[in-house]
């Protein structure tokens, strides 16, 4: 199948600054969105980490992290409110938006919680093991206020295509991943595309300097805070993929080799992005 990318449409510079969520006075801590992260464990304790401190940077009040037998540390990492999932039950955390999947194991624990998050919750983010589980047990469609963020491994197994074919034309598997899933794409790598039930965007900025394992993890952070603070969820997907390959951009711009930038920087260089979409910022 192959589709034109004519109608694809560009979320640029100005269009981004536009969609940020407001900054008020009145603002607190409740306001700006509790963020639950369940995301990373003792073999892959910094993804959730990184989710959580990318959640912060991008304005979520609250960045919880939930674990099976918590692997980090509030005393190392004091911006974080760690839960042991082992002691109190994801369902007995409150938040606005979640996050599962990121370093999170491929398990059944990772499939009780997606089978129990349908029948609840509508802001979810499922990513990596999460969407892993997804294509093992075949869980779909998904509620449609739901995110997806595959890389092309992934989306390689959610649709029983081959790397080749989905990289040959990226802009129909995310389309037929849409209408499998029933959620929002997010397609990771080079244009970054998102898909909905009746949009289809991609994003201006970006580059190779973010081929780095955990900046997927941060991209799911940052989109979840999004989430968090009340923004639709094809609109969360779009600005998060944006303020991500930002950073890439500006990282390059400051005169740093491409392949020398880490997910931490990523997450460095989000408020310097926010800043200066928020200059322009017209509505």
């Amino acid at each position: 199948m192959k589709t034109s990318t004519s109608s694809v449409r560009i979320l640029r510079k100005q269009e981004a600054a536009n969609l940020l969520p407001p900054v008020s006075v009145s603002d607190n801590k409740s306001s700006r969105g509790k963020s639950l992260i369940l995301a990373g464990s003792s073999d892959y304790p910094g993804a959730g980490v990184l989710a959580a401190k990318a959640a912060l940077r991008m304005g979520s009040g609250y960045a919880i992290v939930g674990q099976r037998n918590i692997s980090l540390s509030a005393w190392d990492h004091p911006d974080v409110i760690p839960r042991d999932l082992a002691r109190i039950p994801w369902q007995d955390i409150e938040f606005d938006a979640v996050l599962l999947g990121p370093g999170f194991g491929v398990n059944d624990f990772t499939s009780e919680i997606i089978n129990g998050l349908i029948s609840k919750e509508k802001k979810v983010i499922l990513d990596a093991d999460a969407l892993t589980v997804v294509a093992q047990e075949k869980i779909f469609p998904l509620p449609p206020e739901w995110i997806a963020t595959p890389h092309t491994g992934e989306l390689s197994r959610l649709l029983d295509w081959s790397s080749d074919k989905i990289n040959q034309n990226r802009v129909a598997a995310v389309i037929t991943a849409q209408k499998k899933l029933g959620c929002v794409v997010l397609l990771k790598g080079h244009r970054t595309l998102v898909a909905s039930a009746n949009s289809l965007s991609t994003i201006a900025t970006g580059n190779s300097a973010l081929a780095k394992s955990g900046t997927g993890d941060v991209l799911a952070g940052v989109m979840v805070a999004l989430l968090a603070q009340k923004m639709n969820p094809a609109e969360a997907a779009l600005l998060a993929a944006y303020i991500h390959g930002a950073t890439a951009n500006m990282w390059v711009q400051k005169g740093n080799d491409s392949l020398s930038m880490m997910a931490s920087d990523v997450i460095d260089l989000v408020p310097k992005v926010l800043f200066h979409l928020r200059k322009i910022r017209t509505v």
